[in-house]
């Protein structure tokens, strides 16, 4: 009788442990943004929208001495427009 407990309590841990992994494989949080591309190219954020976009790929914009990485010309448009 008490083997048999014993036994029950050994299945649902096991049963437990495996619930558990899978919930935290499924909701995981998000990966934070990669600081290089696939292509090995440095990535910069937007400072409008906060996207994320290959050095290469950005619209690089010269503003007050500084250097401004947009993903598209609208968000350019409307950091433009704040300033």
């Amino acid at each position: 009788m008490l083997v048999r407990l014993l036994l029950w309590m050994i299945v649902g841990f096991l049963i437990y442990t495996v619930v558990q992994m899978i919930k935290h494989a499924i909701l995981k949080p998000p990966a934070p943004p990669a600081e290089k591309s696939v292509r090995g190219e440095e990535m910069v954020q937007d400072p409008e929208c906060g996207t994320y976009v290959p050095r290469s790929d950005a619209i690089k914009v010269q503003s007050k001495g500084a250097t401004h990485y947009f993903c598209s010309p609208e968000c350019r448009d409307k950091h433009q427009k704040r300033s």
